[in-house]
């Protein structure tokens, strides 16, 4: 006669390793996707570090965002070369001669996507500031069409319209809607009730203090960064598989660390400052952190998936920075802003899945295949042919 128990525990048994067999299934299928994915998560928690320090760093009185990259690339530059001269990469630390010049403009249009989207942050909640950043890979697509002579299609000139108009209705400039409800307000300090004053506590986080001109200015700095990132891009294009990624990652925090520091040095109001107590070091310390680690887990998913699955994932990272905006700094997006970041993200993953459809077999050549996002933070802009290149040159 069957043992029921010894039934049972075969039943418990199979299906455990039903399950295991389907997570291992499924690890191996999505692998690339979850890297990116996590990846994306990480970006997000850099630009919300980066916000905090521009609110409440220096003792609440805020650090410009030239403090915040002095510290962040100068780090950057130190570990990429110790581990370029440790592994000996290739043409360390100039690269090769024929892509030197090329080298340099990378680095100076990452500055300035990095700047503009560190500048933003100060203005913007968190989504628009990110949200407008997608501009930058169809912009990527204008300039090698160009530079480049690669085709810019009908469908992608569309999209690149239909998103700067999403652009403007981010922006609310007040000359279009000036009775708008969605409208930024000047910040009121006090309220008067006869012959008293009532003061009110001031709110860093709220978008209540920022005022029209405040606002039209970030989105300014944001589309220069986006000028910047598809600068990058391009050059990266260009450069292909001409210099080691590490080489292209430390010209561009080198660029970083000596305009920071020039800007440090002689512009009025911004001054060379240390983090004022633990709390501000520990910020620190955590930004560079998510930073290497979403530049690791992106390489690494782009290096396993060179599908264009992979590079939409860059897409989630407009939920989780809607996410982190209620989160930590208790932000709902105005009613003009979720209009125009979905113009903005609709005609992003319109036109990257139209690309996709045209591509037999997909390839990850396209600007719009390379994430944008650290551009505006560090540098992710690597292809899969260069994560390639790299992995066979490294020892």
């Amino acid at each position: 006669m069957p043992n029921p128990h010894y039934q049972a525990d075969e039943k418990d048994s199979g299906r455990r390793h039903g399950v295991t067999g389907f997570l291992h299934s499924f690890w191996g299928r999505n692998k690339g996707l979850v890297l990116v994915l996590i990846a994306q998560i990480f970006g997000v928690l850099m630009n919300v570090t980066t916000r905090l320090l521009e609110l409440e760093g220096n003792n609440g009185k805020g650090m410009h965002p030239f403090q915040i990259l002095l510290a962040r690339m100068f780090i950057t530059v130190v570990l990429a070369s110790l581990y370029m001269y440790y592994t000996k990469t290739p043409d360390f630390p100039l690269g090769a001669k024929p892509v030197r010049k090329i080298l340099v403009a990378r680095g100076l249009g990452g500055f300035f996507g990095v700047f503009g989207m560190y500048y933003s942050l100060q203005y913007l909640p968190l989504a628009d500031a990110t949200v407008i950043t997608f501009l930058a890979p169809g912009m990527a697509c204008w300039a090698c069409s160009y530079f480049l002579k690669e085709p810019f299609t009908r469908t992608e000139q569309i999209a690149a319209l239909i998103s700067l108009f999403g652009v403007v209705l981010i922006a609310r400039p007040a000359s279009l809607f000036s009775s708008n409800a969605d409208q930024a307000t000047e910040p009121l300090a006090a309220a008067s009730i006869g012959n008293t004053t009532i003061s009110e506590p001031e709110d860093r986080f709220s978008y209540d203090n920022v005022t029209p001109e405040q606002r039209i200015m970030a989105v300014m700095m944001a589309m220069l960064g986006v000028f910047g990132a598809a600068c990058a891009l391009t050059t990266l294009r260009w450069i292909g598989n001409r210099a080691h990624p590490l080489i292209s990652v430390n010209y561009f925090a080198t660029w970083c660390t000596i305009v920071s520091a020039v800007a440090i040095l002689f512009f009025p109001g911004v001054d060379f400052v240390l983090p004022a107590n633990l709390k501000e070091w520990t910020l620190l310390g955590f930004l560079g952190i998510c930073g290497f680690i979403m530049q690791y887990l992106l390489a690494a998913g782009l290096a396993v998936e060179k599908s264009s699955r992979a590079t939409n994932m860059i897409y989630t990272q407009m939920l989780f920075a809607l996410g982190f905006d209620k989160l930590i700094f208790g932000t709902n997006p105005a009613l003009l802003s979720m209009v125009g970041s979905s113009l903005i993200l609709s005609s992003a993953i319109y036109v990257a899945i139209q690309k996709a459809n045209n591509q037999v077999p997909p390839t990850s050549k396209d600007p719009r295949s390379v994430d944008a996002s650290e551009e505006l933070g560090l540098v992710q802009h690597v292809d899969s042919e260069d994560l390639d290149a790299s992995s066979s040159r490294s020892p």
